[in-house]
This record gives structure tokens, sequence and C-alpha cells, in this order.
């Protein structure tokens, strides 16, 4: 018996079949970088934002779709796949732009959702309005970067907000009904050993519909590498993951 419930077994339940995700690049940027909240972004977020293997932000989202299906047509000709919004921040815009953005992907006939990826910190009103309306037209769930709940190694990655922040988000979502996933990081510099289980508990708390586990790898051109090249920080062991 599985000891937890993924995504691939929800997707079988609920559609009966086989989803794909299609990462696709929004055109946005994070207010963890233009200066709003800082310069640069969390340290370990790479110059894509963390979306290497989204689409091509030069192109309408309706190409990067189907440019992203064929990447995958091979295993998955025909299926039908959710729009991710993945890398930066993907409500940090005007509703207007946003609102256009999520409906030219609802537009491509084999897209039958859109997940959303975030920060806790840009989910004001009138986002929250406009994410409940695309919740009533099509399959959704947002995705938060929470990474951790401590707060001493959230400021030490540049997280940009405190865990309120994190705690408030989740209330006003499920206010408007809206699911959302969680991600935690595991194996940050200056994290304890216990604060991974803590951070999935805390979000469980909170009422997270899903968690999303990564864990910690240096790319290339980021801050986090600088540190771990100058031997200024060390990684945990495997073993304590």
């Amino acid at each position: 018996m599985k000891r937890f419930y993924s995504l691939n077994d929800y997707f079988q339940d609920h559609f009966g079949e086989k989803i794909y995700k299609v990462s696709l690049d929004g055109g946005f940027t994070c207010p963890n970088r233009d200066g709003s909240i800082g310069i640069g972004g969390c340290i370990f977020c790479s110059e894509k934002g963390s979306g290497e293997f989204t689409g091509d932000r030069h192109k309408n989202i309706y190409q990067q779709i189907e440019e992203q299906l064929e990447l995958i047509s091979k295993k998955f000709p025909t299926g039908r796949v959710i729009a991710y919004f993945q890398n930066f921040t993907n409500t940090y815009a005007d509703v207007d732009t946003l609102r256009k953005r999520y409906e030219e992907a609802l537009t491509h006939p084999r897209v039958i959702g859109l997940a959303i990826a975030t920060r806790p910190d840009c989910l004001g009103e009138e986002v929250l309005h406009l994410l409940e309306e695309m919740n009533q037209k099509t399959f959704l769930w947002v995705e938060l970067g929470l990474q951790t709940i401590n707060e001493e190694v959230a400021e030490f990655f540049h997280r940009g907000y405190p865990l309120s922040v994190y705690t408030e988000a989740c209330s006003q979502l499920k206010k408007y009904g809206i699911k959302f996933v969680t991600h935690i990081l595991l194996g940050l510099p200056k994290e304890k050993e216990e604060d991974g289980l803590q951070t999935a508990l805390y979000a469980q708390e909170c009422g997270t519909w899903g968690i999303k586990i990564h864990c910690l790898y240096i790319q290339k051109n980021t801050y986090l590498e600088q540190l771990y090249l100058n031997h200024e920080i060390k990684i945990q062991k495997k073993k304590n993951l």
C-alpha cells in the first residue's frame, strides 16, 4: 500500500486517464527580483526563475503549448494536459494581463486545467477574484513556494516574506475555494534535520491540497553556487534528507 496519494493517482481517479503538465513561461518577473521586495531573487533561483524546461517566453502561450506537446509527443501523442505557469511569479501582473495569459492557455483543445505557481505575497484581492473566476471555468490549482517554516533559513535564502504571509495566503485561498499546493525544499543550508517534516505538517494544518517536495540542488550562475564554491555553506548529506 502506498504511503502517499500521488498527483498521478489523483488524475487517474478524477479524469480516468494519465494527465501531463506542460511548463509555460508567462513572461512575468518576481517582486524579489525587480526591487519591489529584493534584487536577485532567492539564492537558489536560476536566471530563468527556475523554469529551465518551460516554453520560450518570446512566443505566445498557445505556441508554447504546441511546442511543449511536440517534445512529449512520442510518449504522449494524444492525451490531455494541464497548462503549468511555472517560472517566476505567475500572479505578478495586472489582472487583465493575467486573464489574457490564462485564457489563452485554455483555448488549446488539449488543455483541461491550469496550475499557477506564485508567491504567497502576490495574491491580492483582485488576483483572488480572478483565480476564483478561472476556478469556475476549469480545473485549477495554485502553487505556493514556501520551502521551509524555519524563519532563519528563509531569511538566509532571501525568500522575502515571513511565515505569517504564507499562513494568510492559505486562509484566503481556502476562502475563495481554490486548491493550492505547497512547495517544500529539503536540504537547505542551516536547516535542522526535523524542519522538513515540520514544514509538511504545518502546510497540512494550513489546508494545503498537495505538497511538492524538492531536494536542493545547486544551479550554475546562482548566488547559491557562489557560496558553495567559496566553501561558505555545507550541503546536507543524503542520509539526512
